[in-house]
């Protein structure tokens, strides 16, 4: 699992170019790195897309220059509990690789959540089950990052039933679970290690249900690109073996039977 799925450049908020990026992966000792920088809808609704087609054409440059095998992906915004994304059919079939979760754009969850809790976690449930039926989407880009919204929910708040509903949700749809390096920032009021072992019991319930995972840094500059050590402290704090774990080749397996309507 040499591998970083969650990475950002110029392109969107990242500190560095893609070459850079790549640069700090082969120093890290990676094989395979995706730059999946940020695709949000703007007032129209319309996708920020417009760095695609010229990070597509910086990568042909770069993957001439390194045996790294480089994925140039997206992380698109949930938009509402309906599970609507900026990410089109055209644009899936652009890109390596989508990841798509909750954002600060997110209505409903981010922008006026319900104030009963019941109620936002009833919420979250058709939200996370809707993402989990939209085709264009591989992977879910940290799930239950709840802890900095208005209406906060810590991860000892959620509902066993809410959460194993969710993972039979993303087993049913083929979604992947990122295991975020980075998710623990999303709880202030929490330390990193007490955060491990709330999400723990969470990253559990998806195992059990059958769900695979996926690792990512959401290195924002190249000083974090193939850190991975909070991550795998909370696979293993979960017993996950590598075969619980998705491969690039196997993402890219998925991808073109989605495609093809298999």
């Amino acid at each position: 699992m040499r591998y970083d799925l969650h990475t950002h450049s110029l392109f969107s908020d990242g500190s560095h170019s893609i070459w850079e990026m790549v640069r700090a992966a082969e120093a890290a000792g990676l094989e395979t790195l995706a730059i999946t920088d940020h695709i949000e809808a703007d007032r129209w609704g319309k996708p920020t897309d417009g760095w695609v087609d010229a990070a597509l054409r910086e990568a042909e440059s770069v993957r001439s220059q390194t045996r790294l095998r480089l994925l140039i992906g997206g992380e698109g915004s949930l938009l509402d509990a309906k599970g609507r994304t900026p990410i089109s059919p055209e644009l899936y079939r652009k890109l390596d690789l989508v990841l798509c979760g909750l954002e600060w754009s997110t209505h409903g969850i981010a922008i006026n959540p319900p104030e009963d809790k019941v109620k936002l976690q009833r919420l979250l449930v058709t939200a996370y089950g809707n993402l989990a039926l939209n085709p264009w989407v591989d992977i879910c880009a940290h799930p239950f990052n709840l802890g900095r919204f208005s209406n906060p929910l810590s991860l000892s708040d959620l509902a066993p039933s809410a959460v194993r509903e969710i993972a039979a949700a993303f087993r049913e749809g083929g979604k992947v679970f990122e295991l975020n390096n980075t998710f623990w920032w999303w709880f202030p009021n929490h330390s990193p290690m007490q955060v491990l072992r709330d999400y723990a019991r969470v990253v559990e319930e998806f195992a059990v249900a059958g769900v695979l995972f996926s690792l990512g840094s959401d290195a924002h500059s190249l000083h974090g690109v193939g850190n991975l050590k909070w991550a795998m402290m909370l696979a293993n704090q979960v017993g996950l073996t590598e075969r619980c774990f998705v491969t690039p080749e196997f993402l890219r397996q998925k991808r073109l039977q989605r495609m093809l309507g298999r």
